[in-house]
């Protein structure tokens, strides 16, 4: 299936998503597979399912580069959909299910998928008026029936016969849509190795074998959840099990009936977890590791965590555009635990100023990757050169996030610049926020910041300017925004003002001032509306 056995690329037999799915040689547990959602399918019947998909797709005329959406929910479906993808030599673009509306239509226009997927919840909002037209023509449903969808168990039908595509390990894969430090969301389009080095990586991490198991929370359309929950455990032929969501009061109970000997916790789950009363099955379980993203938690967290639990935490840095998992990592015997780590084999570090000069060890500045072994970066913001091309600017991927190299090339990690903000796992782009709330016919202006969370990471803040006139209730522009964007995008703490502060060189907002006012006087929608504020009627 490849034809680069040389070089850096001599030591990764598996070089593309489908010659995992077919590989049958590694050692592997005899309970190896998947269980999403207790659904559990061993990796044969994986494999076989996945070749009637790809069949299927095939039949219907899916060519090599050719794209297939899905909008599912964590389900067994959603990884069957992508490896028959693979399979198939298409691109599989796995969407947030928390998209509604406008940010669900710009992304659908973007990707230009020909086939869809989606789970019976999802295939309603699909239907909605602003949804529908961006549509590819051929739509399937999981599940319960929905008029204008064929039903998913058509595409599993093993009457097609399947044509293994000759794949490389630069074609394109997969996409993934994540935020951007400007502008709307972007399509990461990663390429097939980019994906399976993630697992390599995982193994090198964790020093995996067959006889771990792994159990995950994490959302199967981020590349964290894809490629550290399901191909880094595929890799190493073990068992994974993945829930739907997390829950701070089950999650022990779960890891211990999984018999997970490795997690990897959304950050802020670290945060929930250290804050429940101690009890005293705080260490019954067989985890030897984990993966935390500990970046923007309180600096407490992490080492608390690993004591109370008798868990040691494996530091990482990682983003999308970069391989989406363990570009940077720190291993468990770490000298400097509290870093992120150093790129290793696999990517050269810099930090630079705002004019891409590179800065001295000990200096905060903007973090820049290259990698050292091909095909492990993304190859386009898809349907976007421009952005691609600012993202590659003087040869290096630029991240859009803050940090410190130290003198013996460890990364400490110290945020994100002032356009990006991330609450609870999701990475968000204030412009885009900005730009669907800037629609609001009683405001003038808004510029969205992200505030400091208590459970780590960060909530999104609403600074707007009215238009005159004007009076607006802070709840009715949070019911607004809910019924135009995803929840975890809608604004948590709102202020109005008479004007915004100007940076003095040029008539931008100055973003750092007003992240760096208290949240004294802003208003808090979960102490007005409560944590549940989404059963706020939506105002259209």
């Amino acid at each position: 299936m490849e034809g680069m056995a040389t070089g850096a690329m001599a030591e990764f037999p598996l070089r593309t998503i489908a010659a995992l799915v077919e590989d049958v040689r590694r050692p592997m547990a005899a309970d190896a597979g998947i269980e999403i959602d207790r659904h559990f399918l061993d990796y044969a019947a994986l494999r076989q399912r996945a070749r009637s998909i790809a069949a299927n797709l095939q039949a219907l005329g899916l060519r090599k580069g050719d794209r297939v959406a899905s909008l599912m929910t964590s389900r067994i479906e959603v990884v069957l959909t992508w490896f028959g993808t693979a399979l198939a030599g298409g691109v599989w673009v796995p969407l947030n299910v928390s998209l509604v509306k406008d940010d669900l239509a710009t992304t659908l226009r973007n990707a230009q998928a020909s086939i869809i997927v989606a789970d019976a919840a999802s295939a309603e909002r699909l239907r909605e008026p602003a949804v529908s037209a961006a549509l590819p023509d051929r739509r399937y449903v999981v599940g319960a029936p929905a008029q204008g969808f064929r039903p998913f168990d058509e595409l599993l039908d093993g009457a097609a016969a399947y044509a293994p595509v000759a794949l490389r390990a630069g074609d394109p894969a997969v996409i993934i849509y994540t935020g951007g430090s400007t502008g709307l969301p972007k399509g990461v389009l990663l390429p097939h190795f980019a994906c399976v080095a993630a697992a390599y990586r995982y193994a090198e991490a964790f020093r995996a074998t067959s006889r771990d198991r792994h159990f995950a929370t994490s959302p199967l359309f981020h590349a964290g959840g894809l490629f550290v929950a399901v191909l880094g455990p595929m890799l190493a032929g073990m068992r994974t099990t993945i829930d739907r969501q997390f829950s701070v009061s089950a999650y022990w109970a779960r890891v211990r009936e999984s018999g997970a000997t490795l997690i990897n916790p959304p950050g802020v789950a670290l945060t929930m977890l250290c804050r429940q009363p101690p009890c005293d099955d705080d260490r019954k379980h067989a985890v030897r590791a984990g993966l935390g993203l500990t970046g923007q938690l309180p600096p407490d967290i992490p080492a608390a965590f690993s004591r109370r639990f008798g868990i040691p935490l494996i530091n990482l840095y990682s983003l999308s555009e970069a391989s989406g998992a363990l570009m940077v990592f720190n291993p468990l015997d770490s000298p400097k635990p509290d870093s992120n780590g150093t790129g290793g084999r696999w990517s050269e570090i810099a930090i630079a100023d705002e004019h891409g000069e590179l800065l001295p060890p000990g200096t905060l500045g903007r973090i820049l990757l290259r990698p050292k072994i091909p095909h492990t970066f993304m190859i386009a913001y898809h349907n976007d050169p421009a952005a691609t091309v600012r993202a590659f600017r003087n040869l290096w991927l630029n991240t859009g996030d803050l940090g410190v190299l130290d003198r013996d090339g460890y990364l400490h990690f110290k945020g994100r610049e002032a356009h990006w903000l991330r609450r609870r796992g999701e990475n968000i782009s204030a412009y885009e926020v900005e730009e669907i709330m800037s629609r609001h016919p009683e405001i003038a202006e808004v510029v969205i910041v992200g505030t400091p969370s208590e459970l780590g990471e960060e909530e999104v803040r609403a600074f707007i300017l009215p238009e005159p006139g004007a009076r607006i209730d802070p709840a009715d522009v949070v019911a607004w925004c809910l019924a135009r964007m995803a929840l975890f995008k809608v604004p948590r703490y709102v202020e109005f003002v008479d004007a915004f502060p100007r940076a003095a060189a040029k008539p931008e907002v100055d973003r750092v001032q007003l992240k760096n006012r208290p949240n004294d006087t802003a208003w808090d929608r979960e102490k007005a509306l409560g944590r549940q504020f989404g059963r706020v009627t939506a105002t259209p």
